[in-house]
């Protein structure tokens, strides 16, 4: 800066401009460390293991990306990438007309009329409780096609057997037939192309003859 006659030269004082550059270059090594430190921690938070019955599907901003096998891998770490860990050897279960409510031997159940009180095709009414059993074909569709997997594959089982009861007389239900409606039902639950259904109950009963 150029100083004109009679003009002070106002300056900060060296000394001050000194120390706190000083300063700085004392303190910038130390930042850079908790800076490294963190960093190193977030790459590692990327980490992560899918075990043996599992199958790794990777979003990048919630877009699917790949998949991964078992065993460990690593993704660019939150909110980058997130990884969702399906079972697909797994076995689910589904109760359809009653609920477990105290598990052991012998177990406790409770009921569930809205769902097991079905319509025969002589216009009977039978109780009938079930169980499905399902297994995931395609994590990609059974994540990203269907909303809710559980209640869809529940309402879906639960109209194929409305359906198949309500072409059969309450006495095929109850005795010879008991097979074939297993066999139908098994070929009309599709709620998804991201599972594999069955269906097995006990014994329907009788509720109202008409």
């Amino acid at each position: 800066m150029r100083r004109e006659p009679g003009q002070d030269f106002n300056l900060p004082e060296l000394d001050q401009l000194l120390a706190r550059l000083g300063q700085w270059r004392t303190r910038l090594p130390g930042w850079w460390m908790i800076f490294l430190v963190i960093f190193a921690l977030w790459l590692g938070s990327g980490i992560y293991i899918v075990n043996p019955d599992q199958i790794g599907v990777v979003q990048r901003f919630g877009a699917y990306r790949y998949t991964t096998n078992p065993g460990p891998h690593w993704r660019l770490p939150w909110p980058i990438e997130q990884v969702t860990k399906p079972r697909v050897t797994k076995v689910e279960r589904l109760e359809i007309g009653f609920r477990t409510y105290a598990g052991g031997a012998p177990g406790q159940y409770r009921s569930e009329p809205a769902e097991a009180l079905m319509l025969t095709g002589d216009e009977n009414i039978v109780k009938l409780e079930f169980i499905v059993q399902y297994r995931i074909k395609d994590p990609m569709d059974y994540l990203f096609r269907v909303r809710d997997q559980v209640a869809t594959i529940k309402q879906a089982a639960e109209a194929a057997m409305r359906e198949v009861i309500g072409k059969r007389k309450i006495d095929e239900a109850l005795t010879e037939g008991k097979a074939e409606i297993r066999s139908s039902s098994r070929t009309c639950i599709r709620p998804t192309r991201s599972s594999r259904p069955s269906a097995t109950w006990p014994a329907p009963r009788r509720t109202r003859a008409g």
